[in-house]
C-alpha cells in the first residue's frame, strides 16, 4: 500500500467518522498521541498552497439533550429544562474557511481558519458562532533536527449528555505546543514535546469545568527496518482547575488538581505492503497532590490500530484502546474507557467512497469523578453504528451524507439514552 493511498484512506475514515459527531459528546484523549515530525512524514516544503472554501451542513438530531426515553429516569435537575425546549431539532451550519501551506526557504507554515454559523430551528436560544484556527511552523535545522511550533484554537457548543445543563454553554479552547526530533543515525532518533492548553466554559455556573492542562513527553525510537520501528516514551501531565477550590469528595474538601505519569512502549509494524499495525502500551498513574490517596488511579493503558488494504479499493481499520479520559465540556468527570472501533471503507470509484463505523466502549468512572460523588459508582457502555457516503463530482466540490445511531446503557438510569443523528453536507473549494 503506497503512503499516499494510506494517508488518503485515513483522512476519509477520519472525516466521515467525525461528521456525524459534531454535536455529540466525545471523550477527549488522543488515541494515538502526536509525535514530532519524522523525515518520512515531513510536509512538502517546495510548493505553496492556499485553499479557501465554503460549506453548508444540515443536521437532524432526535435527542439533542441526550435524555433517557422515560421521564421517570430523569434526574431532579432535568426539571430545569427551559419551557418550550424541544428534544429533537434541526441544525443548519454555514461555514467559510481557508487552509494553507506557506513555504519559507526549506521550512513551512501550515495554517487554517474556519468560522461556523450554527442555527437551530426549534431551540433558537442555542444559536451560536463557532470555529477553529491553527498555525504550525514546521522548522528544521539541517536534516537531522526537525520539529513544530504552533497554536490551535477552537470554539464550540458544549454537549449535553453528562452536564444536564440545557442552556447555551460555549467552550473556548486554546492550545500551544512545541516538539522536536533529533535523528542521531539512520536507525535511532530521540524526541520530545511540550503542550499547554486552556479550556474555558462560558455557561453560567459551568466554570468549575475550566481546565488548564500542561503535558509533555520524551521518547526514543529505533528503526528495525525501513517500515518497522519500536520505541519508549515517558509522559507527564498536570491538570489545574482554576475554579474548583471548594470541591468536596465523601464530605471532605477536595482539590481536583492532579498529576499523571506514564511510561509506554511504542511500535509500528508493517508485515506486508497491505497491512500495518501501530500503537502503544504502558502504565499510568494519577494522583492528587493536595489529597494523597484520595481518588488516585493507576493501571495499564494501551492503543492499537490495525489497517488492512484488502484490495485497491477496499480497506479495513480496527482500533482498540484503554485510557483515562473525560469529555471536553465535563473535564472534572474522569473515567477509564476501553473498547474497539471497526471501520471498513469502499472506494467505489474515484468520486464515490462509502464508509461504515461500528464502535463499542465501556466507561468506568473513577472515585473522584463528579458523577460518582453525586450518585455513587457509575459504569456505562456506549455502542454506535454509522454509515456515510462521500461524493466528489468535481475536484472542487464534495458532498457528504451519513447517519448514526448511538445507544448508552448505564447502571444509573439517568445517564442512559438513545440517539439518532443524520447529516448532509456540501463543501466547495476555490
Amino acid at each position: 500500500m503506497s503512503t499516499s493511498r494510506a494517508a488518503h484512506i485515513a483522512c476519509i475514515v477520519g472525516a466521515l467518522a467525525a461528521a456525524g459527531l459534531a454535536t455529540q459528546s466525545r471523550a477527549q484523549a488522543p488515541v494515538f498521541p502526536p509525535i514530532p515530525i519524522a523525515p518520512e512524514n515531513a510536509p512538502d516544503n517546495t510548493v505553496d498552497r492556499i485553499t479557501p472554501y465554503v460549506q453548508y451542513q444540515y443536521t437532524y438530531d432526535d435527542n439533542l439533550f441526550r435524555l433517557p426515553a422515560s421521564p421517570a429516569n430523569y434526574l431532579g435537575g432535568v426539571a430545569a429544562v427551559p419551557p418550550g425546549t424541544s428534544l429533537a431539532d434541526h441544525l443548519n451550519t454555514a461555514s467559510a474557511g481557508v487552509d494553507g501551506h506557506w513555504v519559507i526557504s526549506q521550512q513551512s507554515v501550515d495554517y487554517g481558519l474556519e468560522i461556523d454559523e450554527n442555527r437551530f430551528v426549534r431551540n433558537t436560544d442555542l444559536n451560536n458562532t463557532s470555529g477553529t484556527g491553527k498555525a504550525t511552523w514546521n522548522w528544521s535545522l539541517a536534516s537531522d533536527l526537525t520539529g513544530q511550533l504552533g497554536a490551535n484554537y477552537s470554539r464550540s457548543l458544549a454537549g449535553f449528555s453528562d452536564s444536564f445543563y440545557f442552556l447555551r454553554d460555549i467552550i473556548d479552547r486554546q492550545e500551544y505546543f512545541f516538539n522536536g526530533r533529533y535523528q542521531i543515525g539512520p536507525r535511532l532518533a530521540v524526541y520530545g514535546t511540550l503542550d499547554d492548553s486552556y479550556t474555558k466554559n462560558q455557561g453560567v455556573n459551568q466554570e468549575f469545568n475550566d481546565l488548564n492542562l500542561e503535558t509533555g513527553k520524551v521518547g526514543v525510537e529505533v528503526a528495525t527496518s525501513q517500515a518497522n520501528t519500536i520505541g519508549a516514551e515517558y509522559r507527564f501531565t498536570h491538570g489545574h482547575y482554576p475554579h474548583q477550590e471548594d470541591s468536596t469528595l465523601n464530605g471532605a474538601l477536595f482539590d481536583p488538581d492532579y498529576n499523571e505519569n506514564s511510561g509506554v512502549v511504542v511500535m509500528k509494524y508493517a508485515p506486508t505492503e497491505k497491512t500495518t499495525f501501530n500503537g502503544d502500551a504502558g502504565y499510568l498513574q494519577r494522583n492528587y497532590p493536595d489529597n494523597p490517596g484520595v481518588g488516585a488511579f493507576s493501571g495499564d493503558i494501551w492503543h492499537l490500530k490495525f489497517l488492512w488494504q484488502a484490495t485497491e479499493k477496499t480497506s479495513l481499520s480496527v482500533t482498540g484502546s484503554r485510557d483515562l479520559q473525560a469529555y471536553l465540556y465535563a473535564q472534572s468527570d474522569y473515567f477509564v474507557q476501553e473498547g474497539v472501533l471497526v471501520s471498513p471503507v469502499w472506494m467505489q470509484t474515484d468520486k464515490i467512497t462509502w464508509v461504515a463505523v461500528v464502535s463499542w466502549y465501556k466507561q468506568d468512572y473513577i472515585e473522584s469523578s463528579f458523577s460518582n460523588i453525586v450518585v455513587g459508582p457509575r459504569r456505562d457502555t456506549i455502542s454506535a453504528e454509522q454509515g456515510g457516503l462521500q461524493y466528489t463530482p468535481i475536484r472542487s466540490l464534495v458532498l457528504t451524507f451519513d447517519y448514526r445511531h448511538e445507544l448508552r446503557h448505564s447502571n444509573q438510569a439517568a445517564f442512559g439514552y438513545t440517539d439518532n443523528l443524520a447529516n448532509a453536507g456540501v463543501k466547495f473549494k476555490f
